[in-house]
């Protein structure tokens, strides 16, 4: 292979030899000079004085008389003009968006040379268009006339009478727009682009860098740029060289051939190069599907590894002839982390963006902490969400870690949803990140002052005893996008001083796009080694090997329609770029790119979830149903070794360790025993070993919103403290519906309530608001109506609430076990006791036999009614005279005729020990299993019972 840019400088080394430093060579980008000087190098083998190497953009910029504005800065004077024009009252954040989309309308209609005046002309009535026809020609007027015609009339549609609106003083908008930053002296891309065009074109005398330009590997021109190529043509002064030696780019039905002919005829080369033609042979190309972004990034390795392997990559540690292309750049760092270690060399061309850095997320999650801040009760108060992502963050971690960890830990502990500013630990990184800033103006200060704090940080860690001779570079790495980041916000500060309508949220949104355009570039020798480039770099640039990843339609060709205020219509009229010139200079890139490689590799992804359509590039179709013959085209899929194995239920033998850690559940031992943990054994004896063992549990959660369990808890509170002030009293009808009716009262303890079980601050009770006042009166309704229940069983004496025991059992002479327990309620109608539980969910009262009750092989059984039955069975054992009958009450079913009584068949529980003899009996052998070291604990059977565990994703069920 012999490149393009190799015969670019033998052909002007032969030709000029030492004299070769006269010309000046533009190339589409500053990596193809590279190469090129690389080459002229070679070629030469002798020092000699180079030629200068610029890019288009350079020249213009050079021959131009404005400096390049900065486009915050544009973005603040368009907006001044917008308003003084329109007398609009839209603040500069709802501009903001479509701002931007002027902007680069404006640098459009500059670059080809569109009569602005005629563009944004208002159009009211076609005979209009008969009045002055010398600017236009047929087809901007027939442009015109078929967009008019379908936007008109205007009247009842909103969208159309505001785009109007706007259209009418879009040509004063741009006059006077340009008319402000020429006075300042600079100027957008395309303003300058126009300006040295217009010259060109009034042959306009001037002082030229050099008497020959070369113009090499260029392909879409602008018209402005068309026009200086033409003057300098015709001055005798440029020379012009193509790389369409591809005979795919000549192929008309292909649309990268569309400036083809075109430029070849306008700008016809010197020198030939048909000597220098070369024995090609057919390329090779492997297209490759794999389901996963980071799973491309993988297979770099192995297909890097295998040309090593195979002497195509002769040298691992200068495989220059070697790229890797990424159409999606986000796959940058995937890509730097697989390369194999055999690779010595890599060059990267696109350097690493600001807005991956770690200080970049933090000033996200910063932004997001500021943006929704609230104030109550006269404080500040910042959202849980984003207190804990600042707090988890690195840096934050790495410079005040105590007291992070501690502001997590209280806020977990206390259930705090917002936390105050005086909650926040008194560390200085802490107290300036949690404090209120509302006014734009106080961001850049106070973000500034963050940096600091974290560089000086970063400055101590490094310099710290405790690594003297550690691996400082991720040190280095960090401050050196702090300074970055910190510089970027200065720059902002300073562009943005005249404005005064904007919100903190634009501030930071304005930030974030400008840390987007800011790269920061890794060193190293950009002409040796791997590279690893964008497709816009690879311009002009040849490789043997070329490994192109995301050949995804969508993202190679890019399908991203650019936003524009200038309908199609219009732009086609006018000879603005369309989508088709996106597509036709995507196809000429794609093209030139593999026309001289020998080996290319196309990896694309085959999901097919969210936007993915995981649809092959149709540069592929393209190249396997129009150019087969010319290429040698392999495809496969990358398969994962994936199984589904089958799920081998889990055992967990009861060793030395578990029998001692049961042993703790024995009478004299520290741990004791409930109804929950009996059920869950009776449900699966492996959730019990879990819960009650090993005592796992779920990580603690700030809860939002007042969960099932909390709502149990404040009800059970609300009603112990309705029913204590008439403990050992009789109660009447007339007693609860006093109760019912008063709702101060009710209002206090649901308070008490709240602040203890939920908010974590029982000393501190406050007014309910917003969610949890909604819910407290759905509480308060719930304690009504189990009121009005309880009247059908009046008049009845109250013995207590959360009667609590805690006390050894007895299973057999050898084994006693601790148990304890808390009893909802007990009263008395007569010489009955009745034991109550209270259930927020719903149920059945009712029973078939005991057996049902230790039934784990059956659907819903009633554990509910186990639990009441262990209750009734310790306060028996307690006051063995009383006779006992069983109540639950489930609160969702209170509202309907409702009786709480235990029933049994169709017989009420009215005294317990007639079914105590029988209830122990399974009681008793449930215990018995749950110490027998013999009978491990196991999964359950019935996988209904999976349905709602915690500890489903340990089992995979």
């Amino acid at each position: 292979m012999v490149p393009f840019l190799y015969k670019v400088a033998q052909v002007f080394y032969t030709q000029y030899g030492n004299e070769l430093y006269k010309h000046t060579f533009v190339f589409p980008n500053r990596r193809a000079g590279l190469f090129f000087q690389k080459y002229l190098a070679s070629i030469a083998t002798k020092p000699l004085f180079s030629p200068t190497v610029i890019t288009i953009q350079e020249l213009f910029s050079s021959l131009s008389s404005y400096q390049p504005a900065d486009k915050i800065e544009m973005l603040v004077v368009l907006y001044d003009h917008f308003r003084k024009l329109s007398s609009s009252p839209e603040s500069f954040d709802d501009f903001l968006y479509w701002g931007e989309m002027l902007l680069n309308d404006f640098d459009d209609v500059d670059k080809y040379m569109a009569d602005a005046g005629q563009l944004f002309r208002n159009v009211y009535d076609f005979r209009s268009l008969d009045d002055d026809l010398t600017h236009l020609n047929k087809s901007q007027v027939d442009a015109i006339r078929r967009f008019w015609k379908n936007f008109l009339p205007v009247e009842g549609n909103v969208t159309k009478q505001k785009f109007q609106e706007t259209w009418k003083v879009l040509h004063d908008l741009y006059t006077s727009f340009r008319g402000e930053l020429r006075d300042k002296g600079v100027a957008y891309e395309g303003m300058m682009f126009r300006e040295v065009a217009e010259q060109a074109k009034a042959k306009a005398e001037r002082k030229w860098l050099t008497d020959s330009y070369v113009f090499v590997g260029l392909n879409a021109l602008t018209t402005s740029e068309m026009i200086l190529l033409d003057y300098l043509r015709d001055q005798g002064m440029a020379d012009f060289y193509w790389d369409y030696e591809s005979p795919f780019v000549h192929d008309k039905k292909n649309r990268a051939s569309l400036r083809v002919n075109e430029n070849l005829l306008r700008y016809p080369s010197k020198y030939s190069f048909n000597g220098l033609a070369e024995k090609s042979e057919k390329p090779k190309i492997e297209l490759v599907g794999i389901p996963s972004g980071t799973g491309q990034a993988k297979l770099v390795a192995q297909i890097l590894s295998n040309l090593v392997d195979s002497k195509e990559i002769p040298d691992p540690d200068e495989a220059i002839n070697t790229a890797i292309v990424l159409p999606d750049e986000n796959l940058l760092l995937p890509v730097l982390y697989s390369i194999p270690e055999e690779i010595g060399k890599i060059n990267v061309t696109m350097g690493y963006n600001l807005s991956n850095a770690s200080v970049a997320s933090l000033v996200d999650h910063i932004a997001l902490l500021q943006i929704n801040l609230r104030v109550s009760n006269g404080e500040t108060v910042f959202y849980h969400r984003f207190v804990k992502s600042i707090l988890n963050h690195p840096l934050v971690m790495m410079a005040a870690p105590m007291e992070a960890e501690t502001l997590k830990n209280h806020i977990i502990t206390y259930n705090r949803i917002v936390t105050s500013e005086s909650e926040i630990p008194s560390h200085p990184l802490l107290k300036q990140i949690f404090q209120p800033v509302t006014l734009w103006r106080e961001i850049p200060g106070y973000l500034k002052s963050i940096l600091s704090y974290l560089y000086n940080s970063l400055t101590e860690e490094k310099n710290s005893e405790e690594n003297p001779s550690g691996d400082t570079r991720s040190i280095d790495l960090e401050r050196e996008f702090i300074v970055k980041y910190y510089k970027s916000i200065t720059r902002l500060q300073d562009k943005l001083e005249e404005v005064e309508n904007m919100t903190a949220e634009t501030f930071f949104s304005l930030l974030k796009k400008m840390s987007r355009s800011i790269n920061v570039t890794f060193s190293g020798e950009p002409l040796s080694g791997l590279q690893v480039m964008g497709v816009l770099e690879t311009r002009a640039i040849d490789f043997e090997n070329l490994i192109i990843l995301s050949m995804n339609e969508g993202v190679f060709p890019l399908k991203n329609p650019s936003n524009s205020f200038i309908p199609y219509t219009l732009r086609k009229g006018f000879g603005l770029p369309t989508y088709e010139h996106q597509d036709s200079t995507y196809a000429y890139h794609f093209y030139r790119m593999i026309s001289r490689a020998k080996r290319v590799y196309m990896l694309y992804d085959t999901r097919t979830e969210e936007m993915q359509s995981g649809e092959v590039s149709r540069y592929f179709y393209q190249l396997k149903y129009l150019y087969r013959e010319a290429f040698h085209i392999m495809e496969r899929v990358a398969t994962y070794e994936v199984s589904a194995p089958m799920i081998m239920p889990i055992t967990v033998t009861k060793t030395a360790g578990i029998i001692k850690k049961l042993d703790a559940f024995r009478a004299g031992g520290e741990s004791f025993l409930s109804a929950t943990l009996v059920n869950n054994y009776i449900d699966c004896p492996l959730k019990f070993y879990f819960i009650a063992v090993e005592e796992l549990s779920e990580e603690s959660e700030v809860q939002e919103s007042v969960e099932s369990d909390v709502f149990g808890s404040i009800f059970h509170r609300l009603m112990e403290a309705v029913y204590n002030r008439y403990r050992g009293c009789t109660v009447t009808p007339d007693v609860l519906t006093e109760i019912t009716r008063n709702d101060e009262y009710l209002t206090v303890i649901l308070e008490k309530a709240f602040a203890r079980y939920y908010f974590m601050d029982e000393e501190n009770p406050r007014p309910l608001q917003g969610q949890h006042y909604l819910i407290g009166e759905i509480l308060r309704s719930y304690v009504k109506q189990t009121l009005e229940t309880d009247k059908q069983f009046t008049p009845f004496e109250y013995i207590g609430s959360e009667y609590r025991f805690n006390r050894p059992y007895r299973v057999n002479k050898e084994l006693s076990v601790n148990f304890k327990g808390s009893i909802d309620r007990i009263d008395r109608k007569g010489e009955r006791y009745r034991i109550i539980d209270y259930k927020t969910g719903t149920g059945e009262t009712g029973f078939k036999d005991i057996l049902q009750l230790f039934d784990a092989s059956k659907n819903n059984r009633p554990h509910q009614i186990l639990q009441v039955f262990l209750y009734g069975m310790f306060y028996n054992m307690e006051n063995p005279d009383a006779i006992l009958s069983l109540a639950v009450y489930y609160l969702r079913s209170v509202f309907k005729d409702f009786n709480p009584a235990v029933m049994c068949g169709n017989h009420p529980v009215e005294d317990i020990s007639v079914y105590l003899p029988e209830f122990r009996n399974y009681f008793n052998s449930l215990l018995e299993e749950i110490f027998d070291a013999q009978v491990p604990f196991t999964q359950t059977k019935n996988e209904k019972n999976c349905q709602w565990c915690a500890f489903k994703r340990v089992c995979n069920r």
